[in-house]
């Protein structure tokens, strides 16, 4: 068994990156995509089917999101709610997200929910017969999304659902989802003595604003005590000049040349992830909150996030304060 889980460990980590240069030594287009499908199904496939075991007496969802920390959010409640209406187990794997980590570093759940899908791994309960009888359903273009019907009680015992975009619904997560202790205290200790703020979301990595517009727009509405939260070493170098000691920077950006913070391995994932969660919850906590814009006049989805919360003190109170 110990044999089995090594290798196991070892299957999961190959890169899909060396499968895509492997497909591109194939000459016509068509028949690499061909490929490069086929190869990333059995890459899946395998996976699933044989180490995901357990028991079947229960049905299972996981759940692989995509994207910044909203879509993950907007993913994770799509498969929830499917779980919790046909009576299934969830497990969540954010290690393919923005997050490039595992969830349960940052959170636990209220409910029994698996917030590490590697915990599959020590479920061995299972004999030869039931092993041949486990179903899965993975329907998946090659490193894209892997989806089902969620219209429907689909009859495989195992659903895998890997897929990216944002939402509105990202937000009723935390009406499950707990911060871990440590990353609570860490939080808290930064929002208590910040006081009575007004606090600015600006994103200017992978879509631009026009920031220093922003600041000159809003600067005669805002007190005595500002707090930027941005992933532009740019926009926060900036700011530090626009507005002196009225500005107060609760996480320092490392300068990534206009590559965002998520999906960037280069960057300590722990930190970069706690200093995500720690913008969020100080742009939800703040006395008055102003973002910026994207394009066409909608909000980023970080935006959108904190400004949910902002409108949920409930949400906020049981998050960090019970």
């Amino acid at each position: 068994m110990r044999f089995i889980t090594i290798y196991a460990n070892y299957i999961y980590k190959i890169p899909n990156f060396f499968i895509c240069i492997f497909a591109e030594l194939i000459p016509v287009k068509a028949q690499r995509q061909n490929f490069r499908n086929r190869l990333f199904k059995v890459h899946v496939k395998f996976f699933y089917k044989k180490l995901a075991v357990t028991t079947l007496d229960k049905k299972i969802v996981i759940c692989r999101p995509h994207g910044g920390f909203n879509d993950m959010l907007v993913r994770i409640t799509k498969c929830y709610e499917y779980a919790k209406k046909y009576n299934r187990i969830l497990y969540i794997d954010t290690r393919r997200s923005g997050f490039l980590d595992d969830f349960d570093k940052y959170f636990s759940a209220s409910e029994e929910i698996f917030l590490n899908a590697s915990c599959l791994l020590s479920l061995t309960n299972v004999s030869k017969s039931d092993n041949e009888k486990l179903k899965i359903i993975v329907n998946s273009a090659f490193n894209t999304q892997a989806v089902f019907d969620f219209s429907k009680d689909c009859e495989e015992q195992i659903l895998v659902y890997e897929e990216s975009g944002g939402g509105d619904d990202g937000i009723f997560a935390f009406e499950w989802l707990l911060l871990k202790d440590d990353v609570k205290k860490r939080i808290t200790d930064i929002i208590k003595p910040l006081g009575k703020y007004d606090a600015i979301h600006v994103r200017h990595s992978d879509y631009k604003t026009n920031y220093k517009k922003f600041f000159a727009d809003i600067n005669d509405k805002l007190g005595d005590k500002i707090v930027l939260c941005t992933d532009s070493f740019e926009c926060q170098t900036y700011a530090k000049e626009f507005w002196g000691e009225k500005l107060h920077i609760v996480t320092s950006i490392p300068d990534t040349k206009g590559k965002p913070l998520h999906m960037n391995e280069k960057l300590d994932r722990f930190q970069t992830n706690l200093d995500a969660l720690t913008d969020l919850f100080v742009l939800a906590c703040s006395q008055n909150l102003y973002f910026t814009m994207m394009k066409k006049g909608w909000i980023s989805g970080f935006g959108n996030l904190a400004k949910s919360l902002h409108e949920r003190q409930y949400l906020l109170n049981r998050l960090l304060y019970k």
